[in-house]
């Protein structure tokens, strides 16, 4: 009888926890999306040789960091975070206002922001725009270690596949975000790239976007540029890249869980074939102009 209550109360306690747990999580999104209105408003100094990094999350942003990094400066790695020479536009923004504007007016130019906002809340400045497509199957299965690793999420991977195909999870719907980018691809402050096709050929892409920002690249520097943004470079780096290094401790995060893998294709052998089918009817339905 006693085994029977305790079974019943750890039952109880569970579905609570995990009730409180859908709650936060459902809270910590709707704020960011309150808060991205507050991004839309907010109002700096622009600078011609600007350039934003632009993707939805787990989608290469990172490596793109890197790459403008490396591209703007000379490339050393004394930085303490990577968030702290390539910003979070709308995060330094949502934490602060005020201290967002003095830190982006005393950054040197060219500036270089990350920024996972849609095409409609994007402020559009005179600078350049870098947009990273990746595979959504990859996508959401990097996001959901993403949100277990990071946002403490506890659910199975068949439950956050349903909320990343509501759109309920941050930054909303994959779909829309790469619509809304896809429609601009052509317009001349715009290149629009694929992660897939970015990895495949890295020194290629580094010279397309150095060409693309007008920025010039010494010859002997190519090579020492690709190797840093490889995948072996920023894995041996990876605190100055988890955006969660600094609560890390407090928070009992894992320090190497930000940069999983890279690889393309996981989507195929974790998505089961009524996923991958939904998947991509949708994507055909939504997405069917970009191929």
């Amino acid at each position: 009888m006693n085994e029977t209550i305790k079974k019943n109360a750890n039952r109880l306690i569970g579905g609570v926890s995990g009730g409180l747990r859908t709650l936060a999580e459902w809270i910590e999104t709707a704020a960011i999306q309150i808060d991205l209105k507050r991004t839309v408003a907010f109002e700096m100094e622009d600078r011609a040789d600007d350039i934003f990094v632009v993707t939805y999350p787990r989608s290469g942003t990172t490596l793109m960091q890197m790459m403008l990094y490396q591209l703007t400066t000379d490339g050393n790695m004394d930085f303490q975070h990577i968030g702290m020479v390539v910003p979070w536009f709308e995060r330094r923004i949502m934490s602060n206002p005020q201290a967002a504007m003095a830190y982006f007016a005393a950054m040197p130019s060219p500036r270089v922001f990350k920024c996972h906002l849609s095409y409609p809340d994007t402020p559009k400045k005179r600078g350049k725009y870098i947009y990273v497509m990746r595979d959504g199957q990859d996508v959401v299965v990097s996001y959901y270690h993403f949100y277990r690793s990071h946002l403490s999420f506890r659910g199975t991977f068949d439950e956050f596949f349903e909320r990343f195909m509501n759109g309920q999870v941050q930054f909303q719907s994959w779909f829309d975000h790469v619509q809304g980018w896809w429609q601009h691809r052509n317009d001349p402050d715009v290149l629009f790239l694929r992660y897939e096709a970015l990895t495949a050929d890295l020194p290629g892409t580094i010279l397309r976007v150095a060409e693309f920002c007008n920025l010039q690249i010494p010859p002997e520097r190519l090579p020492v540029i690709a190797e840093r943004c490889g995948f072996e470079f920023m894995k041996r780096h990876e605190p100055q890249f988890d955006h969660t290094t600094g609560l890390a401790l407090d928070r009992g995060y894992q320090l190497a869980s930000f940069i999983r893998k890279g690889k393309r294709g996981e989507g195929e052998s974790v998505l089961n074939l009524s996923q991958k089918e939904r998947f991509e009817q949708k994507k055909r339905q939504e997405l069917g102009s970009v191929g």
